[in-house]
Parts: C-alpha cells; structure tokens; sequence
C-alpha cells in the first residue's frame, strides 16, 4: 500500500518534536512573558516592556519616612530568527514519516535548536561576575562553590540554580568528584551518563555551545581616573597608549568599591564587578573611557556598591590587570532561572503561498513555522523552516560566569 503524502502539519509536527528535543539552556530560564505576546502571528521586531519589582530601602523606627517609589523596566524585543531551507521532490513526499524525518528533518532540525542554544549561551556578554580562572578548566569544585556564593551574595533565592558548562569542564569535574558527598546511585548514574545531576546546589549540565571569549589586549597598569564617579561608564588611565583595550565581555573591578547585598546593603567584602559593554582602546595619553553594566550606583534603593571607585584605584580585569591579555576562555554559566527570559512567538503565515504552517509545544511555548511553495524550473518542493524568538536578561546579578 503506497504512503500517505505527507503534509506541512506533519512536517512542522515532526520538527517542532526534533528542536524541542536538542534544545538545553532554553529550557532553563524564564519563559512566563510569552503569552503577553498575541499568539495570532508576529513580526520580528514586536517588543514587550517588562516592569521589574520595585526595590525599597525602608525604615527602622516608629516615625514614618516617605520614600520615593523608583520604577525600572527592560524591554524583551522578539529580534531572532533561525531556520533552515530545504528542497525535496514529490516523490519525496510519499515518504514514510521515520525516512522523511531521517533524509530531512534530523540534521536541519538539530541545526535550528544548536543555533538557538547558541544564542542564548553568547549572552554571557551580559553577566558581570565570574569565578575561576581563565585559561583553566576547574578541576574541583573550589570555583563552582565560588560561582553559588557570589550569586547568594548578590540576594539570589537557592532554588532553580542550574549550572551550563563545556563538555570537558564537565568530564574534568566528573572524573575529580568520583563518589564524592554522593550515594551509590548518583555514583552509578555518573558513570552510566557522565553527568553531574544535582550537586552544590546547582543542576548540571553539558552544553557544547558554550561560547569561547578572547580577553582584550590590556597593556600597562590601568587605574581609576576621578573620584566619585557613578553611572554606565568608568573613566580610567594608565593603559599603555593607543594599543591598551578591553573587549566587550571582559569582567573588570575597580579599587574601593565592594559589591553589598540588595536585601541587607550589606557590604559582600569583595570588589563589585562590571561586564564591558562595548571594546574601548586607549588614546595616545593612555586614558580610556569603558561602558560598564551594571551602572554603578552610589545611593537609594538601587545602590550597588559600598563607595564609589577610588580615584588611583587599580583597575583589574578577570582579577589581574594584565595577567590574561588576549587569553581564550570558555565562559560557563551558573545561573537561576530569573537570569535571562526568552519568548518564542508565533510568526505569519503568509498569504498566496501553495501551503503554510505551524505547530506550537504546550510544554516549552516553541513555535515553529513551515513554508512551501514550487519552482516550477526546477520540479523540486521548496521548504523554509522558521523559528522566531526573543531573549533579555533580567537580573545580571542572578548569573556568574565559571571561566576555564
């Protein structure tokens, strides 16, 4: 009995089960803003402002103290879309669903869910803290300890911390931790899987999109230029002229100013630490300007550092200020899941097209688009495959980078 010919419901079904299936960090981070988005079909580009919880400083005492209410927002713009092309024949299309699903889907499918994965893991750029050392790969659990610490100083709740890292940190950290603080079962499921499951407090996973940062070139001995500074810049000196830079993703400090806890102002006892927004070189004077995030903010509900830099201050970068200049380091994340949030959305199905459609996951919100039409020159089916998403990072300091 001859196949059934298969439809664009069965090709989108298919491979929405493939990309939903190789899919890892996505799965991990918030995805509750979706269904703010209208699930009739969207345009790349639609934006949703999302209001953060306000932050309040309080009072002790009887006597009431008004405070001003200070709003802040983000805004989640659904600006990415991967997919991928194909070109079958009619006879093709006669196909048992296993054979179409192996010629075609498996491979194109797999690719769409690695560059979405990929995606999300490159917003490392976004993190300002880290652990660890680059150039390194951990091999004990010192710098994953560190990882969990920062974010608890930073006022992350314990729960539904994961932690992405490379394939060979993983297999670094596995063969050192053999049996250790685990039960014979975890121990067995370890060397049936080569995973970490459930430790320290994180759940572990590998990731082999996890992305790769060159450290700028640095030079000289950079130092804080101006007392009291504040806001999304830091204004530095002393790099060597004209060839001294940072790239965007290095991790800098600066002398005098101490991270504090968002719930007690706390002082954390260590250097706040800044991602670099953009790559800055120094002039011929050696002065530099860096963008930084976060802003540094010296007061009010939203301080985030015991004191501004200190004027002379030695600047670091990554701890040092010159020792990792031009070192590649795979960033892993250690992150709880109000990190970063993503929305997947439904996109148009165009009109005067031969046949178009979509499946959508109930579990994960995924949406994936089917295209077809037919060139005549060449008799073949012509298939465009498409996902269309968005991903923002809510709280910086809900992450920390584990550098290897």
């Amino acid at each position: 009995m001859a196949n059934a010919l298969i439809t664009d419901s069965i090709i989108a079904k298919e491979a929405l089960m493939i990309v939903e299936n190789n899919l890892s960090i996505t799965r991990l981070i918030n995805r509750r803003y979706e269904k703010k988005f209208a699930q009739d079909g969207k345009k790349i580009n639609d934006t949703l402002t999302i209001r953060y919880p306000v932050r309040v400083t309080g009072r002790s005492g009887e006597e009431m103290i008004i405070e001003d209410i200070e709003e802040q927002s983000v805004q989640l713009k659904i600006d990415q879309i991967e997919g991928q092309d194909l070109s079958f024949s009619n006879v093709d299309l006669t196909l048992a669903v296993d054979d179409f699903r192996a010629r075609y889907l498996d491979t194109s499918c797999a690719m769409i869910a690695n560059k979405i994965d990929r995606y999300m893991t490159s917003r490392y750029v976004d993190v300002p803290n880290f652990a660890g050392t680059p150039g390194t790969v951990p091999s004990a659990l010192t710098h994953y300890f560190t990882a969990g610490v920062t974010m608890s100083d930073y006022g992350v709740p314990p729960g539904d911390r994961s932690m992405v890292v490379s394939p060979r940190m993983q297999a670094d950290i596995v063969s050192a931790l053999q049996g250790l603080f685990q039960a014979a079962a975890a121990i067995a499921e370890q060397y049936k899987t080569g995973t970490m499951g459930h430790v320290i407090g994180f759940d572990w996973y590998p990731d082999q999109n996890i992305r790769v940062h060159t450290v700028g070139a640095l030079g000289g001995t950079p130092l804080v230029n101006g007392a009291g500074q504040s806001g999304a810049t830091l204004v530095t000196d002393g790099w060597t002229a004209t060839t001294g830079a940072v790239a965007a993703g290095d991790i800098i400090d600066a002398a005098g100013a101490n991270g504090i806890n968002p719930q007690s102002r706390d002082s954390t006892g260590n250097r706040r630490t800044y991602t670099v927004t953009a790559a800055a070189t120094a002039n011929g004077a050696g002065a530099m300007t860096i963008n930084i995030s976060p802003s540094i903010v010296l007061s009010g509900a939203y301080q985030n550092v015991s004191a501004a830099p200190t004027n002379d201050g030695a600047i670091r970068i990554f701890g040092h200020a010159s020792t990792y200049a031009a070192t590649d380091t795979r960033q892993g994340l250690a992150f709880h899941k109000e990190w970063m949030t993503a929305a997947f959305v439904d996109l148009d199905l165009p009109q005067g097209m031969a046949m178009s459609a979509r499946a959508k996951s109930n579990k994960l919100g995924l949406s994936i688009r089917i295209v077809k039409g037919f060139d005549i020159k060449t008799n073949k089916e012509l298939c465009r495959l498409d996902v269309l998403f968005g991903a923002k990072q809510m709280y910086g300091d809900f992450a920390c980078r584990v550098v290897s």
